[in-house]
């Protein structure tokens, strides 16, 4: 049975990675749901305990903020936000820091997949009239998601699961990480600017503001649901339970929204939910094997609570994992290793920073670089593997080398 749960595991890990197989059409969550069902069916996992290993304090802490960044974007408050911000630039290199700016930031607070969702196709029908090359501003948008998202435990679904796993205070959380990510956006825009400096040099065709496409704003909803995020906000501060408080504020939402309920839950991506329950399941199956468990404890054994040490193996584990079977399942593989380790809340925090940046290695690192490819080609703008990598690559190494130089820097001493 050992060896069936250790199968399931590598095939389930491999379909996560390839996604694309002959004769099979999967995405992430279906592949993990199958590898869930046969940790179950085949592995001898009882149901029982599959139910237990789901956690559900990572769960409604993800659903609460997936509702309340549903109603944001049922009022139109993205594409209003990044309207005006693209309209005050006057120059190509400008426009390019608004982007990175404006998809950091609201990343850092709303989930990153949802940013450039609704970013990509605004960005494109923005850009287009000024006679500028989309790509650039694209990856800008990817780019930056990815870092401005590592600020917050809201931001991304791994730093959902290490923000209630380790349940370190949001504003340490905030506190420790919002200087790699503001740094991390400046080496957005820096290698961005370098590489792409042909496609920036070039003035605009016609002025931003007459050009950028007018979109529906309902502002009673857009008002309502940031003072609600807000309230969370100030809750999650003052130290209060981070699923409770995410929960609560989507149902006063439902309560004052005055809006069909139906609408907020088509805008919840239900199928992330899945990936993570799934997940769960998964590595309950194969948590106690042997081979997982040295794996795990070999991990464990090389953090000795030396900061820079542990934050360069950390990051070096989360770069390999996150670029092979991504970000979430590189976390979730590690979350038996971390509360055993000396400097636990060391490690959880790096571990939010490089699993984020590690995701803009190449365009497979996160879901959502494969957002922003898959929404641009359907509007006939391709991101190849090469121009990603390209910017990708640099942009890594580099947050990557400040992250871990500015938590070391701002970590308290013992």
């Amino acid at each position: 049975m050992a060896n069936a749960r250790l199968v399931i595991l590598i095939v389930t890990y491999l379909l996560i990675a390839v996604q694309r197989v002959p004769f099979l059409r999967l995405n992430r969550p279906a592949a993990a749901l199958l590898g869930a069902v046969a940790m179950v069916t085949i592995g001898g996992l009882p149901l029982r305990d599959a139910y237990a290993a789901i956690d559900l304090d990572v769960m409604v802490f993800l659903l609460g903020v997936l509702l309340i960044t549903g109603y944001l974007e049922l009022g139109g408050f993205f594409e209003w936000a990044a309207r005006h911000v693209v309209v005050r630039a006057r120059s190509p290199r400008m426009l390019l820091a608004t982007v990175v700016a404006t998809s950091g930031l609201l990343s850092a607070f709303f989930v990153n997949d949802t940013v450039c969702l609704v970013l990509t196709p605004l960005v494109i029908a923005a850009i287009r009239p000024l006679g500028l090359r989309p790509l650039p501003f694209l990856l800008a948008v990817a780019l930056g998601a990815n870092v401005g998202s590592a600020m917050t435990p809201t931001g991304n679904p791994q730093n959902m699961l290490i923000g209630v796993s380790s349940g370190i205070h949001f504003a340490r959380f905030v506190g420790t990480l919002a200087l790699p990510s503001l740094g991390g956006l400046a080496i957005v825009y820096g290698v961005l600017a370098v590489i792409h400096r042909r496609d920036l040099s070039i003035g605009f065709v016609a002025a931003p503001a007459a050009q950028a496409p007018a979109l529906p704003f309902d502002r009673p909803l857009v008002v309502k649901t940031l003072i609600i995020f807000a309230g969370a906000l100030a809750g999650w501060l003052a130290g209060l339970s981070l699923p409770l408080v995410a929960i609560s504020a989507a149902a006063v939402l439902l309560a004052i929204a005055q809006r069909d309920p139906a609408q907020a839950f088509a805008e919840v991506e239900w199928s992330l939910l899945l990936f993570f329950g799934a997940l769960f399941v998964v590595m309950r199956g194969v948590r106690d094997l042997p081979l997982v468990a040295s794996l795990t404890s070999v991990a464990g054994s090389q953090l000795h609570g030396a900061l820079v040490h542990d934050a360069v193996v950390t990051s070096g584990a989360m770069l390999a994992l996150s670029n092979l079977v991504s970000n979430v399942p590189a976390v979730i593989l590690w979350l038996p290793v971390v509360p055993h380790v000396a400097a636990s809340a060391f490690v959880w925090l790096v571990m939010a920073m490089s699993s984020t940046f590690a995701g803009n290695l190449t365009l497979l690192g996160s879901m959502a670089n494969l957002i922003v490819a898959e929404r641009a080609e359907a509007r006939g703008e391709r991101i190849g593997f090469g121009d990603y990598l390209r910017a990708g690559l640099p942009v890594t190494l580099l947050t990557l080398c400040w992250g871990i130089a500015t938590i070391v820097l701002v970590w308290p001493p013992v």
